[in-house]
């Protein structure tokens, strides 16, 4: 008794630790485990570091300069002059600066640099979502999957209770020798089919758990429980949602759109201020052939007008890239409102034939039933009984089927339009 007892209590706990699982958290650690999502930190960081770069721009530029210089011939002063006679100048001169230089107006130049590094690293982070949505998929694939295996496992074992019970009754039959022997092997090799077809699925059902394993990272036992997904379809209907590729072709227009600007801001004309400082021989003063200190500072502007040569062209091939982009995104709302009305159109589908499967299931029940009791009176023989057992069989994997598809379906209606 105590043994019976103990045995029961480990079976509650080995039922109660088994591990249960949702759809949700399932894609979360999958996301998570997702290479992929590693490349956002290092896509965000280069960012950083490129707008930091470009910032720099606006720190005073220093240079350190240094020359010596030997020359054929040297300005000189042949003129004569009362009370002056200049020192000639050596031919060997000498120069050491330090130049400073500071921007003070670049035309808003680093800050379109900026935006610039901004909206291409927007984009990258987008082309990671598209590939992150594409493992979504997956993983509800995976997932229904998995629910189907577990369903048809259940469908097997329950018919095999309704072939036990028969052969119970015909192999009681024949001993009192109201049936041939074949009859109670018919229904045996049943139950040894029933038991390939049931190996067959745990198989695939562990293919599909390592694969699932794999992708979460995680370890998953053949007990493990997975939650049947609830989608409340008509309040998934009227959710405005969005996907990523929505996302990333607006990304793309705006990097473009901001490329343009930047054609524009390279044609205006920029101010900056500069010092140089230096020693050398001659300095400023080229009538001095000692060495001295000399300094000179002012401002300076630039207005390179080469750009306005070629900007018109180049706007004209970004626009038209603009418009390609657009175009794409047109081009994919259509497809993607097509895939909409053909999932929303089999989701009718399966609702409409889960109805009559219902209504099959229940009708061939009462035929395997009805033909149980006349196997078991004689009236008909096993294979008889059989092919009404395969008949229900049918009709509940039909069921099983259509359902598995049914929840499927809505969560593929959820990813196509997008999730919040």
């Amino acid at each position: 008794m105590r043994l019976l007892f103990f045995l029961f209590i480990v079976g509650v706990q080995g039922v109660s630790q088994a591990q249960t699982y949702t759809i949700q958290a399932l894609e979360a650690l999958s996301i998570k485990n997702y290479p992929l999502l590693k490349q956002a930190n290092i896509l965000n960081n280069t960012a950083e570091l490129n707008i930091d770069n470009i910032k720099k721009a606006l720190y005073p530029q220093v240079s350190v300069n240094g020359q010596a210089t030997y020359q054929s011939d040297v300005t000189s002063i042949n003129i004569p002059i009362a009370g002056f006679s200049p020192n000639p100048l050596s031919k060997d001169q000498y120069r050491a600066t330090v130049d400073i230089q500071q921007n003070i107006y670049d035309g808003g130049l680093n800050k379109k640099m900026q935006d610039l590094v901004i909206a291409g690293s927007k984009v990258e982070l987008l082309k990671n979502e598209v590939d992150i949505y594409k493992l979504r998929e997956r993983v509800t694939q995976i997932y229904c999957s998995i629910l189907y295996t577990n369903e048809v496992v259940k469908q097997i074992d329950i018919i095999n209770q309704d072939l036990n019970n028969a052969l119970q009754k015909v192999e009681a039959l024949l001993n009192n020798g109201l049936v041939f022997k074949n009859n109670v092997l018919q229904i045996k090799a049943q139950l040894l089919k029933n038991g390939q077809k049931k190996e067959e699925a745990l198989a695939a059902k562990r293919t599909l758990l390592d694969a699932m394993a794999l992708l979460a990272n995680i370890s998953i036992s053949d007990k493990a429980i997975f939650e049947l997904p609830v989608v409340q379809f008509d309040e998934m209907k009227s959710t405005a949602s969005i996907r990523p590729e929505i996302l990333l072709f607006d990304a793309q227009k705006n990097s473009i759109e901001t490329q343009l600007a930047l054609v524009d801001v390279k044609t205006n004309p920029k101010l900056g201020a500069f010092v140089q400082t230096g020693f050398g021989r001659p300095a400023l003063n080229m009538l001095n052939n000692d060495f001295s200190w000399f300094g000179i500072g002012g401002l300076k502007l630039q207005w390179s007008l080469g750009g306005y040569y070629t900007a018109k062209k180049e706007k004209t091939i970004l626009t038209n890239q603009v418009k390609l982009v657009q175009n794409e995104k047109e081009t994919y709302e259509l497809n993607n409102n097509i895939q909409l009305k053909q999932q929303l159109d089999e989701i009718n589908k399966l609702e409409k034939l889960l109805t009559t499967d219902k209504q099959i299931i229940e009708i061939r029940e009462q035929i395997k039933n009805t033909s149980l009791v006349q196997l078991n009176s004689g009236v008909i023989t096993a294979n008889d009984y059989l092919k009404e057992i395969s008949e229900f069989d049918l009709a509940n994997q039909s069921f099983v089927q259509h359902q598995t598809q049914l929840i499927q379906s809505k969560l593929q209606y959820q990813l196509i339009k997008g999730k919040n």
